[in-house]
């Protein structure tokens, strides 16, 4: 059940991307939800977990926008893996680590795009700093407080769920 209600949250939150997400742009800046997700459920359910679910993010991501199959399966995974690896660290009613991680996932997605964006020899670094990853970064985590909270209670009902279902604790 775990596994279902995530991936429909993936797809959904995808084809919310893509669609009416386009209506929240700022100055033609969206914020990355898909970030925010990841970061998340890395965060409440753990590495493997994160890993999981940045890679079908990422998976997602790249057969609908990317040129390439494959950078951002493995930028989301990577997100996924080391915010998953604080999942024991923190208190989960804790907003402040979500905060601070989904801050450095998203400096750590845009500079994986800076510097694919310079091997191709396509980019102006000033005009990309100060007009995409700035806005993009603060429009991200600003949301991210909201989408952390949604997330908690998802997964606080999944995990209810899971414990009335298998009789644990």
């Amino acid at each position: 059940m775990r596994v279902a209600i995530i991936g429909l949250l993936l797809v959904i939150v995808h084809t919310l991307e893509a669609t009416l997400f386009q209506y929240l742009r700022i100055g033609n800046i969206a914020p990355n939800f898909m970030i925010m997700i990841i970061v998340s459920f890395a965060l409440l359910r753990g590495s493997k977990e994160g890993v999981i679910v940045g890679t079908v993010a990422g998976f997602l991501n790249d057969i609908s926008f990317g040129i390439h199959l494959g950078p951002t399966i493995i930028s989301y995974a990577l997100i996924g893996y080391v915010c998953g690896k604080l999942n024991k660290n923190f208190y989960r009613e804790n907003f402040i680590i979500p905060f601070f991680c989904t801050l450095l996932s998203s400096l750590f997605y845009s500079v994986t795009n800076i510097i694919s964006l310079v091997l191709r020899g396509q980019l102006n670094f000033g005009y990309f700093i100060k007009s995409i990853v700035i806005p993009e970064l603060i429009y991200t985590i600003t949301l991210s407080l909201i989408i952390y909270q949604v997330a908690y209670l998802i997964n606080e009902k999944i995990e209810q769920s899971e414990k009335n279902t298998r009789n644990i604790f």
